[in-house]
């Protein structure tokens, strides 16, 4: 009776420890890398630099709400973006 992991002279299919081994080790690997990076807002805001040159923020409200073991957080951020009209549009 031949292999059943034999298929053909490819490359041999990884056994089921394997592909537990597998799954468990990107589970694993996932708890390692706790630290999420900054949004570039945030990151910016951080080093008090504006995100870009036309972007400015002008106001931040965090309201949060504790329900036993979850927290709920809204953040309104207020920026003010300058954006201006093509020379074309302008003379209209």
């Amino acid at each position: 009776m031949p292999d059943p992991r034999n298929n053909g002279g490819k490359k041999p299919e990884p056994s089921l420890m394997q592909n537990l081994g597998g799954f468990f080790r990107g589970i694993a690997e996932g708890f390692e890398d706790d630290e999420q990076p900054a949004p570039p807002a945030q990151a910016a805001q951080a080093a008090n630099e504006p995100a870009d040159e036309r972007t400015r923020e002008v106001g931040r409200k965090v309201q949060e709400v504790r329900r036993g073991d979850y927290i709920y957080r809204r953040t309104t951020i207020d920026e003010v973006i300058f954006d201006p009209a093509p020379p074309d549009e302008a003379q209209a």
